[in-house]
């Protein structure tokens, strides 16, 4: 049986994913591997459906066995928002994760209020919501650079700063995205002014422009590099949304 916050979280999944109509315009399925220099990382999944002016976007995260020796993290979140002329801007988001040592996180965000529970025996507790769009939404799936402002991981807000912008031809590799794209160079600030360096590369992949590449810059560490694998599976059949979002 799940414990009380698990079961609140995937009740809050299945709102989030059950739009007001019942079919997607568009559907696409993403695989990303992720790396640091030699060493495969881990892997994540997106989905993305949109109808109208609706998105939403399910994912998961799951440390590789090689890398769960030194690190661990997984995890599934949640965003739904509508499609503006700029991109996606969110209405809701939800996340839960686990670390190495199993600690249990899970972030609720609705329209006008936000909840954390911070630990497997703790209770949920209200905190302030934080502002802009969150961050898949806005690396992934923006159409083109995300001109800059304010970002969110569902508990702390981060400043994006577009640093430059240029066309490149990507060489992804076997099996990974290659072809034009374009390099959208940021600078991220968190609530503790600490500051990283994200370059995500866009492409038209399926009719649609997102990220095929996404390098994180890690003072000391090798870049932490997300690749989608190809071919993507994108669909503008009409699929429920919640049925794909929850099988």
């Amino acid at each position: 049986m799940k414990k009380p916050c698990q079961a609140l979280s995937t009740l809050f999944l299945m709102l989030l994913l059950t739009p007001s109509v019942s079919a997607a315009d568009y559907r696409g399925a993403f695989q990303y591997d992720a790396n640091m220099a030699w060493l495969k990382a881990g892997e994540l999944s997106l989905e993305m459906f949109r109808t109208g002016a609706s998105y939403e976007v399910l994912g998961e995260f799951q440390t590789s066995r090689a890398m769960s020796n030194y690190y661990t993290w997984n995890g599934v979140f949640a965003a739904s928002g509508r499609w503006e002329g700029a991109g996606p801007v969110t209405r809701a988001y939800m996340s839960r994760t686990t670390s190495k040592d199993d600690d249990l996180k899970i972030v609720l965000n609705y329209e006008n209020s936000a909840r954390l529970l911070d630990g497997p025996d703790s209770s949920f507790e209200d905190i302030e919501k934080p502002s802009g769009v969150d961050l898949i939404s806005a690396l992934f799936f923006t159409p083109s650079c995300f001109e800059g402002g304010e970002v969110h991981d569902g508990e702390d807000t981060y400043q994006l700063t577009l640093r430059a912008s240029r066309t490149k031809d990507l060489r992804g590799g076997q099996g990974y995205y290659q072809g034009p794209a374009m390099d959208c160079d940021y600078n991220i600030r968190d609530h503790k002014d600490r500051k990283r360096r994200v370059v995500v590369s866009l492409a038209e992949v399926g009719d649609t422009t997102m990220a095929v590449q996404v390098r994180a810059k890690i003072p000391v560490l090798p870049d932490a590099v997300f690749r989608l694998r190809m071919p993507a599976t994108v669909s503008a059949v009409a699929v429920p949304v919640a049925a794909a979002g929850m099988r």
